[in-house]
């Protein structure tokens, strides 16, 4: 079995421009997200770990994989990733903040 997601439903080779637009969504590869965070941080990340990372997220509805380059380089939909990945932020730390107030109630 492999670790990749399914195709998408029209596979199409998508572009190879960070940043880019496909029907106004804000789409990169993983090699260009490394690439921005390495910019942005300072940090050198492992391509491979980083694409497991975004695989893991993109089963869990935080990002979408949308298509694959022709040079096989996965191109992936951020447009709505900052407010789902923070929104499952948000949720863990209210259910964090909830079960440590309920400890406390009861001493």
């Amino acid at each position: 079995m492999t670790d990749r997601p399914p195709s998408p439903p029209t596979p199409t080779a998508g572009p190879a421009i960070a940043d880019t637009t496909i029907e106004g969504r804000i789409v990169a590869t993983t090699s260009q997200l490394a690439a921005s965070i390495e910019e942005s941080l300072g940090c050198r990340l492992d391509e491979s770990v980083f694409e497991t990372l975004l695989l893991e997220l993109d089963r869990h509805g935080y990002v979408e994989w949308v298509s694959i380059t022709g040079t096989g380089d996965y191109v992936w939909d951020l447009s709505d990733a900052s407010d789902r990945i923070g929104d499952a932020i948000a949720r863990a730390v209210v259910a964090r903040l909830e079960s440590w107030l309920e400890g406390n109630a009861a001493e």
